[in-house]
Formats: structure tokens, sequence, C-alpha cells
């Protein structure tokens, strides 16, 4: 295991990262990585005079101020700050979630705007995440008679509403024509509803909720389709993390309505209910001062492991919790398994609290993205300990520099070919870069940055098609003007 506070930088690429990075690079700026910018200083921002920094006077980073080539803007669309985007599986069509409490669906080729879903959206709640199930994929309604579904989308807000929305083709056939679809929201689970009476809800009212006063409702930050091969495999599961826990629902199909298209509902699976490690004080560890009076241990993100039935949370208490999913015949229960965590005087004053999570394709490694603007690497190995399976996690690296020192980063995502050799990180300074996600020890510097030029543009939420062709990535700042919030895509 790696000493986190081993702080001697590290900034050796492996030729296969450096490979991957190189190519990246090339589709954004039409010409390779240099050598140079893997040795740029471990000082990657202006001195405290103002001067510019060594790397700023590097013409690699300079090329990457600069707008890529291949970047394609999406306009016309949100009017506010976009938190959520993600490409549907076949990478044909972009949905994205606003502040301005819409989904928005976008063609990817074109770059234009196809639907807006909002049916039944409160406005004054903005919409968080947006997820994707390919109904051809799965077993979700795969022929539902003259309306064959196509694509079910499922959205999150800031309301604790889960919303389901399926889409059709036009005319109802299945010839492949799928430029024109109908969306309609066939499915809604209310969490606050649930919490307190313990039922679904309809994402309108509740008997807690008259209007008189002021409610505190769970706020949805994880939402993932859940593809388990063995311990839920008989099951179409939705994960959802809000407040202080993770759910996991099996949706059904209820009956149909009058264009035909089923209705469905959400079957309660497992709760999964997180608490602070350190409970000798109710001031320990304590997010969010006032605002968090009952000091809740808040799923900042929550993902899925599909090879091995793993789920990682990132909490607000700077702890990263690996839970295993199970089935008997009582039904699906979970093990706790272990903690990821730092040495607690690692972070200083604040900035400790975890921001999102990301596992790689073969559930044995995990990075974890921190307020303070770095990204931890994990090992996650199951070791035979007398005849018993018990999960070894360790350190390996600290990921540091690149992105503006102490700003939050909100997210990592591994990629780069089969042996996904890159780590893509993105966060609060509009900047995406590029690192060795097998790093070993304190790395000080990116391989490359792709983007830093959308200074006042900040970047929630970012993805990648699965053949990786196209990278998306939303943010934004307070106001999207006349021509709305931009999205941008990026042909890889």
């Amino acid at each position: 295991m790696v000493d986190p506070r081993d702080d001697r930088p590290r900034i050796e690429f492996r030729p296969n990262a450096y490979r991957e990075a190189n190519a990246l690079y090339t589709a954004f700026f039409g010409k390779a990585l240099h050598s140079s910018s893997s040795s740029s200083s471990n000082d990657v921002n202006a001195t405290s005079q103002g001067e510019p920094s060594p790397q700023e006077k590097d013409p690699i980073y300079k090329i990457a101020i600069t707008p890529p080539d291949n970047e394609r803007i999406c306009m016309g669309g949100h009017k506010e700050i976009i938190f959520g985007l993600s490409f549907s599986p076949d990478g044909k069509y972009m949905a994205t979630a606003s502040q301005d409490s819409t989904i928005r669906i976008w063609d990817v080729t074109s770059h234009r705007l196809k639907a807006t879903l909002s049916e039944g959206n409160n406005v004054e709640f903005e919409c968080l995440r947006v997820a994707w199930l390919g109904a051809k994929d799965n077993e979700i309604s795969t022929s539902l008679g003259r309306a064959r579904e196509k694509y079910l989308l499922a959205s999150a807000g800031a309301d604790g509403i889960v919303r389901l929305w399926s889409a059709t083709n036009a005319d109802g056939s299945d010839d492949g024509r799928i430029e024109k679809l109908n969306w309609k929201c066939t499915g809604v689970l209310d969490h606050y509803v649930w919490e307190k009476n313990g039922v679904m809800g309809d994402g309108k009212s509740s008997a807690d909720d008259d209007g008189t006063e002021e409610v505190d409702r769970p706020q949805i930050y994880g939402l993932q389709f859940v593809r388990s091969k063995e311990a839920l495999s008989n099951m179409n599961i939705l994960l959802v993390s809000t407040d202080d826990r993770i759910y996991l629902w099996n949706i059904e199909q209820d009956e149909g309505d009058g264009d035909n298209i089923y209705l469905r509902r959400f079957l309660p699976v497992l709760s999964i209910h997180f608490s602070h490690l350190n409970d000798g004080s109710f001031e320990a560890n304590k997010f969010g001062g006032p605002r968090n009076p009952e000091n809740k241990c808040f799923v900042f993100d929550a993902h899925y492991s599909e090879c091995n039935d793993f789920v990682g949370a990132a909490l607000s208490d700077g702890t990263c919790r690996v839970v295993s999913l199970h089935d008997s015949e009582n039904g699906p229960f979970y093990q706790e398994r272990c903690v990821l965590s730092l040495p607690p005087g690692y972070f200083g004053k604040g900035g400790g609290h975890l921001t999102s999570l990301s596992w790689d394709k073969s559930g044995t490694r995990l990075a974890t993205c921190i307020g303070s603007g770095r990204v931890i690497l994990w090992s996650i190995q199951l070791v035979n300990n007398n005849s018993t399976e018990v999960l070894h996690p360790a350190c390996l690296a600290v990921l540091e520099g690149g992105h503006d020192v102490g700003r939050p980063l909100y997210g990592a995502k591994y990629c780069g070919g089969k042996e996904e050799d890159l780590l893509m990180t993105w966060g609060v300074d509009g900047k995406v870069c590029v690192w060795d996600s097998f790093s070993i020890g304190t790395v000080t510097s990116p391989i490359c940055t792709l983007i830093s030029h959308l200074k006042k543009y900040p970047i929630y939420a970012l993805d990648i098609t699965k053949r990786e062709t196209q990278i998306g990535i939303a943010g934004g700042g307070d106001d999207g003007g006349f021509f709305g919030m931009p999205v941008y895509i990026y042909d890889i």
C-alpha cells in the first residue's frame, strides 16, 4: 500500500497510457502530444506574484486553452446550469438534466435538440441526474404491440422524485427509423412520500407536503440502471441514492394506457443506510452546518460494478463504503465489505468530503474524487483467508495538480482502450485532465489537459460513448443567455 503522505512527485507515464493519451490529444488538437507536456513543473498555477506558471509557458498548454478542433456545441436548450449528462447505449442520443427543471434529448450526429421532457416536473426543483437503458439490451417491455419501445430513460432531481421516460417510434413501427420519437412519462417514484408513508406517490403532493411549511426533500445524486449477473439477475434494477441512503428498486410493468405504452411500478428490493463511523460526538464530521441539523452522512455519488456485484458510495464524511449484493431463498441482501479512507489529518481543514467515484470495468480499481481537488486511486482485491473471501483495499496513488488546487472535482471516468489505461477527471475549474490510470504514489501532473478554455464554465457532468467515439460535457454558469446554456460534444 502506498503512503499518501509520501509527497515525492512522480510524473513518469507508462507507454500504453501515453499512447492512448496521445491519440486523444491528436483528436482534439490535430497534432501529437510532445514529451514536454509530461515534464512540466509541479506548479500548475500562476505564482502568487501573478506571473505565468511554468506550465502556462509551455506551448502545449497554450494550445489546450484554445477551443479544440473537434468541438461541437449544442445550443438552444437549457437556460440554467446543467448537472447531468448521459449518452444512450447506442451513442445516437444524449440526455441532459438541468437546474431549469427539464430534461433535453439531443441528436449526437447533428448536435440538435430533439425533445424536451418536463411532464410533471416541479419548476421549484432542479433536475440533477439522467440514466439510460436501451430496451433491447434488457427485458423491459421489448415488445408492446404497436408502440414498440426503443429507449427507457430515468431522471431524478432535488425533490427526491424519479421519473421513467419511454421513447417509441412516432408511427409505432419497428423498421429502424428512429429519427422521430415520441416520449412519455411511464413511471413516477417519490422518495419523500416513500420514506414518510411507505408508498410510491405520484410526484405531485403528499399528506405531509401541503405547502404550509417548508419540506426538506431528499436530493438524488446517484442514478444508475443495474445489470446484475448473479445477485439480482432476474430483475430490472434501478439504483438511487438519496440523502444518507441507497435504494435498489425493481421496475415492473403494470398496465397499458390509451397509447398502448405500459406504465411501470417500482418494487423495493434493498435499502442501505450510511452513518458516521465516529459517533462519539454529534458534531463529529458534520457536513453542511445548520443545513444538516440531523448530521446525516450524505451519499454524494453511488455506482454499481457489474462484474462483482459491488456498490460503492462516496460520502460526505470523506469515506468510500463498498458493499456487496447477494441473493438467497429469503430474498436479496447486502454485506458491508470495506471502508476506503485516508488518514484523518491528510485533508487539513475542510475539503475532505467525497464528490464522486468511478469503477473500472474489472471491478478491481476505484477512483474517488475529493472536494479539495484531488483524486485517489484504489485497488480492490478479493483475498481468500481460511476459506473466507475478504476484500482487501489498498491506496495506490494520489493525483493532484492539473486542476485548480482547493476547488472541487465532480467526476472521474476510466477510458483509453481495452485495458482502460487512462482516467479522465473534470471539475469546477472547467478543465478536463487525462491521467495514467495505473499511477502509483503521489502524481503532481496529468499526462495532458484536453479542455481548459472554458474558464467560466464549471463542468458538472461528462460521459463517453461506449465505443469511445464521442465525449460530452455539461455544466455552465448562472445564466444561459439568449441561446441557452451550451453543451459540448467532442469527436474522438
